[in-house]
């Protein structure tokens, strides 16, 4: 391999590199925007939860202290 070719092996692998690295950002910020709403839909079930269960009059046991 010449010189010239070895040089745009090098840009092209640099290119990939860049072009990993934004997709790898997006799907982090996608699994953060994921696990925030994983999130909120476990504390709205957790306070139905309780609800329904100081509704009946039942112990439901949450962990994690106040609703």
């Amino acid at each position: 391999m010449t010189v010239k070719q070895n040089h745009e092996r090098i840009v092209r692998l640099e290119d990939d590199v860049q072009e990993i690295n934004e997709r790898l950002t997006n799907l982090e910020m996608k699994h953060i925007a994921l696990m925030s709403k994983l999130d909120t839909i476990v504390n709205g079930v957790k306070l139905i939860l309780a609800i329904v269960g100081a509704s009946l009059g039942i112990d439901v046991g949450i962990e994690g202290g106040m609703i």
